[in-house]
Parts: structure tokens; sequence; C-alpha cells
């Protein structure tokens, strides 16, 4: 019988080596990556074909923002419940090795990396609350951690693997160039929930919306723009560049629209609230305060109740942001 084990690949080094350094033992590999909007972008799909793997990609789904409200182990410094969300992962993973017949997960967690969620007594905790306790195989780490089973059971040597500890990435670094593998997401990469400035936005999402009606689009929205809270009912989130302010159409529905500058280059704005004057008059001092020519008689063109509408963008022109 093929010993296969599904590898959680988030795109970032780590887990690029634990992968091939279970592919130099003969086992083969499936690749499972985890999207969400929280992730910092990656090509996951350049580093399976690096390996030569199979990828599946699973999104992590409205449970994950139920979650991230939620989390059952708290959050660390900034918005991250890192050990829930490793569990959550974890069944996802579980499920998925049922899916496409594996034997056991491979992670590229190296111990005592992340404080929250890789200490040698929280790994363990993890493998438990996930079912999976003796499953996990760690190769990068896993002459510090207790013997799994895939290597009691003969499958993995545990003398080809690792006892890397702690922060640094200079073994790593010399691990990929002697593997050669280069498509792999900087080290500096990584969750955009340990961002301070990515965790204002959550937690102020969070605080002014609806837990019953959001979505990860919601989510994914916190990644673009600059975004002002206006009031409790009104946000108004201005694109920093062309390629934002063309994303922001994206994000337009039934409670958000946008105002879109016309003949001039300034920021399009996506207002999140009430389609009125007074919100649009909001708009209009964002974009004057935010647009670098100077400001004539310009003009901003925008959906309303009754059609496409056009303004002129001089008379808006006030001293500063609103608050």
């Amino acid at each position: 019988m093929t010993t296969r084990a599904l590898a959680l690949l988030s795109g970032g080094l780590d887990s690029a080596l634990a992968a091939r350094m279970v592919l130099d033992q003969g086992i083969e590999v499936v690749g499972l990556h985890l999207e969400s909007p929280t992730a910092c972008r990656s090509d996951v799909h350049e580093v399976a074909r690096e390996l030569d793997v199979r990828l599946e990609v699973r999104e992590k789904g409205q449970a994950y923002l139920e979650l991230l409200r939620h989390p059952r182990f708290g959050y660390g410094k900034n918005m991250n419940p890192c050990v829930d969300c490793r569990i959550f992962m974890f069944h996802i993973g579980r499920d998925v090795m049922k899916q496409v017949d594996a034997q056991f997960l491979v992670t590229g967690e190296v111990a005592g990396q992340r404080p929250m969620s890789q200490g040698k007594n929280t790994l363990s905790l993890i493998d438990r609350e996930a079912d999976l306790e003796g499953w996990v195989l760690r190769p990068l780490s896993a002459l510090l951690l207790p013997e799994t089973e895939p290597e009691r059971r003969g499958w993995i040597s545990r003398a080809a693997l690792l006892g890397i500890s702690g922060r640094g990435r200079l073994e790593q670094l010399e691990l990929a160039e002697r593997y050669g593998l280069t498509h792999h997401q900087s080290p500096g990469g990584g969750c955009l929930l340990t961002d301070p400035v990515f965790s204002v936005k959550l937690e102020d999402l969070f605080a002014h919306s609806d837990e019953r009606r959001t979505r990860m689009g919601d989510v994914a929205l916190l990644r673009v723009g600059r975004h002002f809270r206006i009031r409790d009912d009104l946000k108004v989130v201005l694109g920093r560049n062309q390629q934002e302010n063309g994303r922001l159409a994206e994000f337009e529905n039934d409670s958000r629209w946008r105002v879109v500058p016309s003949g001039f280059n300034g920021p399009t704005a996506l207002v999140c609230g009430p389609r009125g004057d007074a919100e649009l008059e909001i708009a209009l001092r964002l974009i004057a305060d935010y647009t670098r020519e100077p400001k004539p008689e310009y003009e901003v063109r925008w959906i309303g109740e009754d059609g496409p509408r056009v303004r002129s963008l001089g008379a808006a022109i006030v001293q500063g942001p609103p608050a």
C-alpha cells in the first residue's frame, strides 16, 4: 500500500521544506492550501509545482469568521486567535485526509517560533483538540517533540528529521538553498491577523456589523484602501492607487456604492452605508482631500437611487477629512 501524507501548504518556506523532507523519505505527498482573506498572498500553486505535488485548495469559509469573533483560546497580541485557528485548520485537514486517503498530516510548524501557538505543550494541545494526536508530523522540529505514529510504524525515519526551534530562519534558508527551492513567500510574510493595522480594521468591522450578516467578503475589503469610520452605520473606503480604485468595484452591492472621479486622477470612494446626500458630501470631501492634483471644478460620478448621477467636486472641498 502506498503511504501518503497530507501536507499543509501556506505558500511559505517552512511548509514547503516540511513537504520536501517527507517526499525525500519516499512518501507520496498531497498538498492542502486553505484560502482566507486574512492570509498574506502567495502563489502556492507555484510552490506545489516546484515540489511536484498535487494541490487541494479549500476555503476556510463562514465558520472561520465565527471563530475570529469568538475564539475559545483567545487572541494573541492583536486579533490573532492562533490556537483556535490551528485546531480549525487541522479539523479541515483531517477531513481532507480521508478524502485523499492520506495516513498522516504534515506541517511546517517550528517549535517556539510563534509564542502563542508553537510552544511544545500547545502543539500537543492542538493535536488533541483536532483528534489527531500522534498523527501530525512536524519535520523541522520533530527531534524536539514526541515520536509520532508515522515514525513508530516505520513510514518515516526519525534520523532524517530535524530539531529546529525559535524564530531564526538561517537553518531554513540554508535548507532551501540545498533543495533548490525558490518559489515561496518571504520569511517576513504570514497572517494579517498579527498585523496591528489590519487588526484595528477587523475590530472595527466586528464592532459595527451584525454578526448574522457579516461575510468573508467584508473581511476581504479590509485589505483594500484607506478606511474611515464616520459613524456606526457609515464607513468610507478610499482607493490608494489605480489598482485599488478598480478593485473597489468588486465590493459594490446594495449597501456599498462607489463615487468615481471623472476626468482627473483621484481616489475612488466606496461608501459603506446609506445612499443619501449627507453621505455623498462626506465622500466628496474625502476625495477632494486625497486628490493630489490641483482642485478646479472636477466631476465625480456615482449611481444614485434614480440612476447615474454627476456632481462637481470643487464645491465640496473643505479643510481636512472628517473625524
